[in-house]
């Protein structure tokens, strides 16, 4: 009887182990990135994506898993690009494209014809609504019912609605915003193209946390005077204003990796080369930000994990603050700190993006070229 069981122990650890190989391999089979851009000129011998690497074999760049092969990809060649990091704060300030339904209250006309939080009203009866003034305006033209278009998902859905009289006034019952500021922290400028980038995330509702669906934009300077400490449980805050000088660049887009625009301030500062996404590395960096006044200054952080499931969006690395001085005063990563550059080996890597909530002293970041992308 103790061969058989003997055979069955083994066939089983062999099953396990198979099993283990087989989830390893497809998870990097679906997490390396198809597409590698590489510098003009450079070679493609060995690219480390642990415990995966990129060759270049007779047939092209192929991803290895320990000797195995695993995939190809397609490489492109690829000018360096060059920016000056930023780090300063300066404010955001968004008018959106359309009329942002933050709340509708229950039994409400808008509820009652299916309009809820998150979507855009775009037009009354046809006519197109950019501000709050433009809904109040539009629905006073109604005497029993208006057909409102609306923005949800990426698609558009016309809706009739049925306004009711408040005091003389006719309402939906839908509470609305058209625009959203804030301050965030400059991540580069490109002197070349005169454009910036900033903030590493998209800028969002405060109530629905919608991205807000960009119409105008601008930045400007700002300065901040008071730090409220992240804490286990609560995140913290630099707490600054909008200075009143003339804007520094207009916003011409709003996406998931970061705002970016036309930059229309001073651009002092030495350039440094953006690195491309395999060249990033887990350990030691520095990041720039303000956390008193307008200049940024340097603090040391560790990259301590590159997500490879994620490489194009904002929580592509892990970061941790390891710098004493930053901790003492902020307890790590607090709002505002969105968008302050990540600098190892000299190059910009990335820049922060979001907090860990239940430990401030870590956080999440988007690749540098990832934001190039989206210029």
């Amino acid at each position: 009887m103790i061969k058989p069981i003997r055979n069955k122990i083994v066939c089983g650890a062999a099953s396990a182990a198979a099993f283990c190989m087989a989830a390893v391999y497809a998870y990097y089979y679906a997490a390396l990135p198809l597409n590698i851009n590489i510098e003009t000129g450079a070679a493609v011998s060995e690219m480390g994506f642990s415990p995966a690497s990129l060759k270049m074999t007779e047939n092209g760049a192929q991803y290895f898993l320990g000797g195995i092969p695993l995939k190809r990809a397609n490489v492109t060649e690829q000018e360096r690009r060059y920016v000056i990091p930023g780090g300063e704060p300066f404010g955001i300030k968004v008018l959106a494209d359309g009329v942002m339904v933050i709340s509708a209250e229950d039994g409400s006309p808008a509820k009652s014809a299916g309009i809820k939080a998150g979507d855009v009203i775009a037009s009354v009866n046809g006519t197109e609504v950019y501000t709050n003034e433009d809904l109040a305006r539009e629905l006073q033209t109604c005497e029993n019912s208006a057909d409102i278009v609306y923005r949800r998902g990426g698609g558009e859905i016309s809706t009739h609605v049925e306004p009711v009289s408040a005091e003389g006034v006719m309402k939906i019952g839908a509470w609305v915003r058209d625009s959203a500021a804030g301050i965030g922290t400059l991540t580069f400028i490109e002197p070349q193209s005169g454009t910036f980038g900033g903030l590493g995330h998209a800028v969002s509702d405060v109530t629905t946390c919608e991205p807000v669906p960009l119409r105008s934009g601008q930045i400007a300077p700002a300065e901040i005077y008071d730090v409220a400490k992240g804490e286990c449980g609560s995140a913290g805050e630099l707490c600054g204003t909008i200075l009143p000088e003339p804007d520094a660049g207009e916003v011409l887009k709003n996406t998931s990796a970061g705002v970016f625009g036309k930059y229309c301030g001073e651009m002092d500062g030495e350039t440094v080369p953006v690195a491309f996404r395999q060249e990033v590395r887990a350990g030691e960096a520095s990041i720039l930000t303000t956390i008193d006044g307008k200049e940024p200054r340097e603090y040391s952080v560790e990259i301590e994990r590159i997500n490879l499931a994620d490489l194009k969006g904002s929580k592509a690395m892990l970061i941790k603050i390891t710098d004493p001085e930053l901790i003492e005063k902020t307890g790590g990563i607090v709002r505002g700190m969105s968008g302050s550059p990540i600098i190892q080996d000299g190059m910009l890597v990335g820049a922060v993006t979001h907090v860990l909530v239940n430990d401030p002293s870590r956080g999440y970041a988007v690749f540098a070229e990832s934001m190039l992308e989206n210029e």
